[in-house]
């Protein structure tokens, strides 16, 4: 279908708000461009005097103005753009010329070149890239050519493809989308794309490696409990139940459990996919994704002793953490002696009454109140005092739930009571000659206290907070230490090949398209994407926040929660990141499951103007991350 623009949109606007507004950007553009100016000046004069620390000082200080400046390339890039392809997708004319993008190109590029990491950039660098190969040449220098294909080879993604999702020729489908993953999020997906955005249950077929839905709740330990909240509030307030994944449902009436185990959170998410008639497939681990050349996936799976392969037009990746426990033997010197909280089945049954519990967040505490409820002495060393931390983020403070608890058990009267050491680092773990491990630690540098200047908190005060001294500890535990130190994820430990890292360059490990699909199909998907720029710049995805500080090894992603390197595969459930901000709570995630089902609908050609209206009302499309808080620190 072609684009046709709105009345609305036939002419420009030239009211005075708007005029006052291209003054202010004008008067700004040339306030940067005159301090840019003089910073240069500046820079050289204190290199001709040999002043060369201040000189390269005052020229990294000028440069900083480079990113802003790239944005602006970008802005000028897409409104060059946005006209011709208004013009193009409204006239039956042949294929256009390579000519009529070349403005548009080169605003793309330059803002590449002023930042490498602009992502908006890079993107609409690679979507150009290919498109101009397929079109007929003119006037465009044959030296034009050669710098497409190198752009092609070099960009965000690492190697040349096409962000337009076209279909494979003479591809039998298995499902329109495989979601990898019968968790919280996997199910929440395939519930989204199927009953709010209408596609055929049958066309998303969801893969679970496990026995049943659910898999990783099910092998929680016994005690453990959600830590936000169940309530079931909807029809009262805007908002509902935290830990539902589908708008209308609500754990704590269903399970009529304010903080359910894991079991039972399971039977939830089970409730939920036999309600909405979802395709599930159990027992059926996943092997390989690879991409099919012109478009699509194939799935390599193992089920009921045989390997076979399916095929999608996309794929969600949604396989969660918990199977995936951060337990690398070389985190520290014996480490590989320690065993891991998610292998623990149950506290209260585990042999011996004295534990050492390596890490301090929501698993080293939830460990040291349960191991005390159960007659056990905990012994908690972490590099953070996380039972002190106080913040606008709930991912990066003890849940209240938790904080809670753990002030019953170390309150006076209470025995065992945990001992809670930090800030320490454990740097080895060995046997002990009499028996035993031997856990060895040094004290670090104590962190500047938090502002509780206007808090009502009580801070943990008891004496089992002791720091003991400032000399280094080596403490004697009869049992193996408890590693309670979160998860490397599953797109780490099994998606690596599907997704680029903040900081990291690792070498390409998948080239996901060689063929070339039709200039008409790029140029409608160039089209489709051209309407949601509004929508995307309030988040921008900028690489260089992304690859540094606490966001430093998190998958790329595009606005629509896509991979940067293999496009066609999406990313849903508490690995999702953007800059700052953690989706690592149920209540966070789920809010992006729209997005995702919207950029794949759209991607197959659905109208979903309407599903997207409903996902809003329902709080479930969160688009908009201005709203949100994010904190750098410890998170789950």
């Amino acid at each position: 279908p072609k684009r046709h623009k709105s009345s609305e949109m036939s002419e420009p606007s030239s009211s005075a708000p708007d005029m006052d507004m291209a003054t202010e950007s004008s008067e700004a553009a040339l306030a940067m461009a005159s301090g840019l100016q003089a910073g240069a000046e500046r820079a050289k004069q204190l290199l001709e005097r040999e002043d060369y620390a201040n000189a390269a000082l005052e020229a990294s200080g000028a440069l900083q103005v480079l990113p802003s400046l790239a944005d602006l390339a970008v802005v000028q890039g897409r409104a060059l753009l946005q006209p011709l392809l208004d013009t193009v997708m409204t006239e039956d004319n042949a294929a256009p010329s390579r000519i009529q993008f070349k403005e548009a190109y080169e605003a793309f590029r330059l803002a590449a070149v002023m930042d490498p990491y602009n992502a908006e950039a890079l993107m609409e660098l690679e979507r150009l890239s290919k498109l101009l190969e397929l079109l007929p040449d003119d006037s465009m220098q044959a030296q034009t050519v050669v710098e497409v294909q190198e752009v092609g080879e070099t960009d965000a993604c690492g190697h040349n493809h096409s962000h337009a999702h076209a279909r494979a020729p003479d591809t039998e489908w298995t499902a329109d989308v495989i979601v990898i993953g019968g968790g919280a999020a996997g199910i929440g997906t395939a519930f989204s794309l199927t009953a709010i955005f209408g596609l055929d249950p049958s066309r998303v077929l969801v893969l679970e490696r496990g026995e049943a839905i659910g898999t990783s709740f099910r092998s929680w330990p016994e005690e453990m409990r959600f830590i936000s909240p169940s309530f079931n509030q909807q029809g009262w307030t805007k908002s509902f139940d935290l830990n539902s994944i589908a708008h209308g449902t609500s754990p704590a009436y269903t399970l009529h459990a304010q903080h359910p185990s894991g079991t039972q959170y399971a039977d939830y998410i089970n409730e939920i996919a036999e309600a909405a008639k979802l395709n599930v497939q159990l027992r059926t681990e996943v092997l390989s994704v690879a991409p099919i050349d012109g478009g699509g996936f194939n799935v390599r799976v193992r089920a009921a002793g045989e390997e076979v392969t399916k095929r999608s037009r996309y794929v969600v990746w949604a396989a969660g953490e918990f199977q995936y426990p951060r337990e690398s033997p070389d985190a520290f010197a014996g480490a590989g002696l320690c065993t891991h909280n998610s292998r623990i089945r149950s506290w209260k049954e585990m042999p011996g009454d004295e534990y050492v519990l390596i890490g301090g967040y929501e698993s080293g505490v939830d460990a040291a109140v349960n191991l005390a409820k159960a007659g056990k002495q905990a012994t908690v060393l972490a590099s953070t005092g996380t039972w002190d931390v106080q913040t606008t983020d709930p991912s990066t403070e003890l849940a209240p739930y938790t904080a809670e608890r753990l002030r019953e058990v170390t309150a006076t009267g209470f025995s065992p009571r945990p001992k809670l050491m930090a800030p320490l680092r454990v740097v080895s773990v060995e046997r002990a000659s009499e028996g035993g491990f031997n856990v060895a630690a040094e004290w670090q540098a104590a962190p500047p206290p938090p502002p509780m200047s206007r808090s009502m908190r009580k801070p943990f005060t008891s004496p089992v907070h002791s720091t003991l001294g400032r000399e280094d500890v080596v403490l004697h535990t009869a049992q193996p230490p408890v590693l309670c130190t979160g998860f490397e994820g599953s797109v780490v430990s099994a998606a690596r090949h599907l997704f680029k890292f903040a900081g990291e360059a690792a070498p390409d490990e998948a080239d996901p398209s060689s063929a070339s699909p039709p200039a008409k199909d790029l140029l409608e998907q160039l089209a489709r994407d051209a309407d949601d720029v509004a929508k995307q710049s309030a988040e921008k995805h900028a690489a260089r926040e992304r690859a540094t500080g606490c966001a430093a090894g998190a998958p790329l992603l595009t606005s629509e929660d896509e991979s940067t390197k293999v496009p066609g595969v999406f990313l849903v459930g508490p690995s999702v990141r953007h800059g700052k901000l953690s989706f690592c709570f149920i209540y966070k995630f789920r809010q992006r499951f729209g997005i995702v089902a919207n950029a794949i609908c759209r991607g197959l050609g659905r109208d979903t103007k309407s599903a997207v209206e409903a996902c809003r009302k329902m709080d479930m499309f969160l688009d908009d991350l201005s709203c949100c808080q994010g904190t750098c620190g410890e998170t789950c």
